[in-house]
Order: structure tokens, then C-alpha cells, then sequence
């Protein structure tokens, strides 16, 4: 395809967009100069380049998109990069060997710490970004925001309520917080300054999101953590503090997942957890429990049945599935016959002719 000018300023909108979606296809090819194809991260990003020497020569998309093919392209890319991707939920057991291990740490251990955003988590389905980082010692900022804010909770994101949902504040008497308010500032879907409540769960101190989220609220002000800081930290064996990591998330599940699941360390399956788990687990709890699709989109952030591509075939679909006893008995009865076991049907007879 052979261009006299890439811009196409004289040429409709939807001549430039299909234009940048064959160049988007040429890098996914690897039509590039060291003969290597793109990730959907690196094409968009060669196409924003693009999109600004448009803006440069002040040549617009304004005019709606028939098809936007190169949304459609990247998409697709995406996808198909995140098949091998796709990350484990924590099982219940891993859960109750990480919680065991944990107890047996100071209170702001690094898992102690871990182990609360995890709790919590479980009902949140966090996204890693809205609580930990990629580095102990630097946080990931809001870079389009004005003051750059983190993206990642601080403590003014969360709010204490009592029983009638009356604000408390945060030296409260445990005893009188029954709610947790949670507000995402911002989200990659762009919900941003969404508020969602969780419930104190009486039955299950160890798996209560409240009281997960007391005890990160309290490990925070110990540690005297800045208002305008991530509040995901822990007490370093030096003593100062820091913030948790992906890294440090991946490390303790994939620990429980060969101690619990008998993966033997350098298997390529450990892998599969991450601290994505966490989002994984929240949307399988919810739809082992047979919730609404409407309702776990609500509660978990998705906006629409996009959590589908989260749903493992876990242990506990397989236990449903085997209470359906899909056996003869429960079949339909059979046609009734009109000739004898020993005797060939018709249409034996007829095929074997």
C-alpha cells in the first residue's frame, strides 16, 4: 500500500483510520525494523505517535467512526495475548495456609499485610494498581490529575459507618463499626469517585472485609503513613517502611500454592497466580454462590459480562456438576422398543446392506 502522504488530509475520516489500522496490522505481522512483531501495547503506542502528527498538522477524527478498526484490531491483539495469561483464582485452602502463615508474623509483617488486602479483595476484586506497587519505595502516581495523586487508595478513600450508616471516625470503637465505605477515585473503566459498601461479616471474623480494613487502616497510621500516600505498606526487617508489591503478592501465593497444591517450585504453572488472582477469586466466589451476572458486575466494577473470561472450571463447578448425577437414571426414558435385544433393527440391517 503505497501512500503519497500518510496524513491523508484531503481523504475522509474513515480513509485515515483504515489506514492506521493496516499499519497496526503491519507491526502486529512484524513488518517493523528488527523484524519483530508487537505486543498491542507497543502498536498502541506507535499509533499514538501517529495520532499526534495528525493533531500536529491539525488533522482531527472528529467525524464519527462507521467502524473503528483499529479499536477493533487492538482488542482482538489484546485478547489474544491474555489467553495464556489468564491468571488462577486462590482456592480455599491456599487462603487458610496463607492466613495460618500469617498469623505467626508480627502485625505488620509483610504477608500480615498482604493477607489484609487480600481479605478485603475478596470482596473488592482489586485491580493490582488500585493498591499496590511496582516498587517498594515509589508509588504510581495519577500523571494526568493536577498534584499527580496515587492511584492507589489513600486513607481518606475509605470511611467508617455504624449500624445505621452514621459516619464514625477513624479512632472508632471497633465494636461500632458495622460498614466500610470504599471510593475509587479512579478507575480503568473510568467510573471514577465510585462508592461501594461492604458489610461486616459476624460468622467469619478471619474472612470479615471490615475488619481487614480497621486493621490496614490502623497498620497505616502506625507506620504513619502520609494522608496523601498508598496505604498497601508493611514494616521492613529494617525497620522502615515500605510499600507491597506485585512481586511480593506473586511470590506468597505461588509459596501457598506449592505447599497447598503439591506444584513443585519452577513448575511454569505457579505462574498462573499473580496478584490478578485476587480479581479472579472475588468473581468465582461470587458466581460459586450463584449471584446474578447483573450483581457481580456491580459489585466487582465491571460494566458489562466481561467477568465470564474470569471464570475457572474450579473444584467446587466440578462438585455442582456431580450433584446433577447425570447418569441413566436420570436420563428421559428410552423410546420404547419394538423389537427384541436379540434381534437386529431395521436400520442395522439397512446399513449393513
Amino acid at each position: 500500500m503505497k501512500v503519497d502522504n500518510p496524513c491523508m488530509a484531503d481523504n475522509p475520516c474513515q480513509a485515515r483510520n483504515y489506514f492506521l489500522a493496516c499499519y497496526a496490522v503491519s507491526l502486529i505481522q512484524g513488518q517493523t525494523i528488527l523484524g519483530k512483531t508487537a505486543w498491542s501495547r507497543t502498536v498502541a503506542n506507535y499509533l499514538k505517535d501517529a495520532y499526534t502528527l495528525f493533531k500536529n498538522r491539525r488533522i482531527t477524527f472528529l467525524p464519527v467512526l462507521d467502524t473503528d478498526y483499529i479499536q477493533l484490531i487492538i482488542g482482538t491483539l489484546r485478547k489474544y495475548e491474555n489467553v495464556a495469561d489468564r491468571r488462577n483464582m486462590i482456592t480455599d485452602g491456599m487462603m487458610h495456609w496463607l492466613l495460618r502463615e500469617a498469623s505467626k508474623r508480627p502485625q505488620d509483617n509483610e504477608l500480615s499485610s498482604i493477607m489484609d488486602w487480600v481479605v478485603l479483595g475478596r470482596y473488592t476484586g482489586f485491580r493490582k494498581s488500585e493498591w499496590c506497587q511496582s516498587s517498594q519505595s515509589t508509588y504510581e502516581p495519577i500523571k494526568e490529575w493536577p498534584g499527580k495523586p496515587p492511584l492507589a487508595f489513600i486513607i481518606t478513600d475509605i470511611t467508617y459507618l455504624d449500624k445505621n450508616e452514621r459516619r464514625l471516625p477513624r479512632g472508632a470503637n471497633q465494636r461500632d463499626i458495622h460498614y466500610v465505605r470504599l471510593v475509587w477515585r479512579k478507575q480503568k473503566n473510568d467510573e471514577n469517585g465510585e462508592a461501594i459498601t461492604f458489610a461486616r461479616d459476624t460468622d467469619n471474623p478471619s474472612f470479615c472485609p471490615v475488619l481487614a480494613t480497621i486493621r490496614i487502616i490502623e497498620r497505616a497510621t502506625r507506620l504513619r503513613v502520609p494522608a496523601h500516600e498508598p496505604i498497601a505498606v508493611f514494616k521492613h526487617k529494617n525497620g522502615k517502611r515500605r510499600f507491597i508489591t506485585d512481586t511480593l503478592v506473586s511470590t506468597y501465593f505461588r509459596l501457598a500454592a506449592t505447599a497447598v497444591l503439591g506444584i513443585k517450585k519452577g513448575d511454569k504453572d505457579l505462574q498462573l497466580w499473580s496478584t490478578h488472582s485476587i480479581r479472579v477469586t472475588a468473581a468465582n466466589l461470587l458466581h460459586r454462590e450463584r449471584f446474578a451476572d447483573s450483581f457481580i458486575m456491580k459489585r466487582l466494577r465491571w460494566r458489562s459480562l466481561a467477568f465470564m473470561d474470569y471464570l475457572r472450571n474450579t473444584i467446587y463447578a466440578a462438585e455442582q456438576h456431580a450433584c446433577l448425577k447425570i447418569s441413566d437414571s436420570n436420563l428421559p426414558p428410552l423410546v420404547e422398543r419394538s423389537y427384541r435385544i436379540d434381534e437386529p433393527h431395521e436400520a442395522v440391517v439397512a446399513a449393513a446392506a
